[in-house]
């Protein structure tokens, strides 16, 4: 190859990186050192099946790429033989808990050294806590359900009242009755 299509082709694979660091709302970056193929292509039919996407990535056209994007604060965890699980959904720990679960399973040599959640990195620590997290659909209910309860509360109390005056204006009416 020419140097122009080294160039060429390095600077589609900048576009493509940035396409995918600028619309993904999470990257968890691990480090693929002594992992085999297979294993790696396992991971990605795993993220696959969750709307998710997997790509080696090159750092020095990651960190331009993230540069590019707007997301310059992220280019620190592009170092090593890398990897990076990504998702563009709101769903946003279900990378880490999609790639934390093969990692357990598959006892893989593979390491998570990071990631960004929207333009802030976050490090290996976050991405366990965020693959612990519960899916957005829970987190909602619990929410929903946390404002119900008072309503429901509320809405006993002030039954209760107008019961209990209820049925003090029905003993009154027998007791005028019964003269």
């Amino acid at each position: 190859m020419t140097n122009a299509k080294i160039r060429q082709k390095k600077a589609d694979q900048v576009d493509e990186l940035e396409a995918i660091i600028g619309k993904s709302s999470v990257a968890v970056i691990t480090e693929y050192k002594g992992v085999k193929t297979p294993e790696i292509n396992a991971l990605r039919v795993k993220l696959r099946a969750s709307n998710m996407g997997f790509k080696i990535i090159k750092n020095t056209l990651a960190r331009s790429a993230a540069r590019d994007a707007g997301k310059g604060d992220v280019e620190s965890v592009f170092s090593g033989p890398v990897g990076m699980a990504y998702s563009y959904g709101i769903e946003v720990s279900m990378a880490a808990k999609v790639l934390i679960d093969h990692l357990t399973s598959t006892k893989s040599a593979m390491t998570v050294k990071g990631g960004f959640l929207g333009s802030r990195p976050i490090s290996a620590a976050d991405v366990a806590a965020l693959s612990k997290l519960p899916s957005r659909d829970v987190l909602v209910a619990k929410v929903i359900g946390g404002i119900q309860a008072p309503l429901y509360g509320l809405v006993g109390v002030l039954s209760g009242t107008m019961r209990g005056l209820v049925n003090v204006l029905d003993q009154r009416v027998k007791q005028m009755e019964a003269k």
